[in-house]
């Protein structure tokens, strides 16, 4: 009786739903999530979701079976799991993720999940964005890899590098997460390469920017294999995602042509960058003179420390060691933020920042542009009035991005 009242109750606030935006009632969501109230989450994602319609991203009902899932309500979580078998937008990252995801545990073993799973399986299959994940590089034992996701559509050769990172933290979900918009860019003919890199806390910043230009030579190396033209190749990324791409489209291309690996004597780098509210300057963070890098216990209250937990190779004592000299530090922070990797020959980047941003501040993009305008550096920067720290307030500039590659990938 209780889940029958709970799904009525979803229905019954559609004109509540008029009033506020979709990402009023994803806000909503986020944060009853973080509170723990389940059912709260639940009802706002259902709200949101009716007032996005038909633009709504499949990973949000996958938020909202989710949220359901958590609250002990079998019958909506498995209700907006069936909607996503009929969405055109479904791909086999998003069910590998429904597969996986904990918030579902409680569902497994109800016997609608195997039926279930098979009409997800199916359903993204026959939406034919074919995907593969390949590992494009090894360290410490371990592989690296990015998913390849390929057009529908006739491939127009060209590609782009989509930074999965967030704090500095790489993680599979984030590909579902950003599916909502990749589609945008598959459906104008670009093969994606998703890249997940060495994440914090254990490996930090200047292990993240070596592993991405790693990515980025690869599919260079590879561009014949890909189908793609190795001197047409796009960055992406948001926050940590978008650090990681503005060091890879600005940072000196010093290419190794004596490495071991033939992967390594390419270059890597890309002809175009698009970034939302990225970090730029690590020694001047809001303002002239916090230097981040610095900040120990600032950064560890941020549950950020990971991502400039530097270390250095002990040769004699077969150990990485902690980098605890502050100039030292300092110089590691200069060389890992982009503002000072600027010079005339960059490629064009475009920047969308909130001036509502609590996490990275609008300051770092500011610094950014203009840096990039003394160089002659061809930049846009679209500052979005009372937009946070997340890619809903982004929109709809957001989708302009696959514009922008269309422009300057010709």
């Amino acid at each position: 009786m209780k889940q029958i009242v709970l799904l009525a109750a979803c229905f019954l606030l559609l004109q509540v739903s008029f009033s506020q935006s979709a990402n009023d009632f994803y806000r909503k969501a986020e944060t009853a999530l973080t509170a723990k109230d389940y059912t709260a989450a639940a009802l706002a994602f259902a709200d949101g979701i009716r007032a996005e319609g038909d633009a709504t991203g499949i990973f949000r009902y996958r938020s909202a079976a989710a949220a359901f899932a958590l609250a002990e309500n079998k019958d909506s979580a498995f209700y907006y799991l069936q909607l996503m078998t009929v969405s055109p937008k479904l791909t086999r990252v998003v069910v590998k993720n429904v597969e996986n995801g904990y918030e579902f545990n409680n569902l497994q073993k109800d016997k609608r999940w195997t039926a279930l799973l098979t009409k997800l399986q199916k359903k993204a299959e026959s939406n034919g964005y074919v995907q593969e994940e390949l590992i494009y590089g090894r360290k410490d034992g371990m592989a690296l890899t990015m998913v390849q996701i390929k057009p529908k559509v006739k491939p127009n050769g060209k590609a782009i590098i989509f930074v999965i990172s967030g704090g500095w933290i790489s993680f599979y979900n984030g590909i579902e997460i950003n599916t909502f918009w990749m589609t945008d860019i598959l459906d104008r003919g670009y093969t994606i390469f998703a890249v997940m890199h060495g994440s914090g806390p254990r490996y930090a910043i200047p292990d993240n920017i070596t592993d991405m230009k790693r990515a980025v030579r690869y599919v260079r190396y590879h561009a014949g294999k890909f189908n793609i033209d190795p001197n047409k190749i796009g960055i992406t990324g948001s926050s940590a995602g978008g650090h990681l791409s503005l060091m890879i489209a600005l940072s000196d291309d010093a290419v190794n042509t004596q490495a071991a690996d033939p992967v390594d004597r390419v270059s890597a780098r890309v002809q175009v960058a698009a970034v939302l509210f990225p970090p730029t300057d690590l020694l001047n963070w809001g303002g002239a003179g916090l230097n981040m890098v610095n900040a120990k216990e600032l950064v560890k209250q941020r549950g950020s420390y990971g991502a400039i937990d530097f270390k250095v190779w002990n040769e004699k004592l077969r150990i990485y060691e902690e980098v605890s000299d502050t100039a030292q530090r300092t110089k590691i922070g200069k060389e890992s933020s982009p503002v000072y990797h600027v010079s005339s020959d960059d490629p064009p980047v475009y920047i969308i920042h909130g001036d509502a941003d609590a996490t990275v501040p609008l300051q770092q993009s500011k610094e950014m542009i203009n840096k990039l305008n003394a160089a002659g550096v061809k930049n846009k920067l679209v500052i979005k009035k009372g937009g946070r720290h997340t890619p809903d307030d982004m929109l709809p500039e957001y989708r302009e991005f696959v514009n922008w590659f269309d422009e300057h990938l010709k």
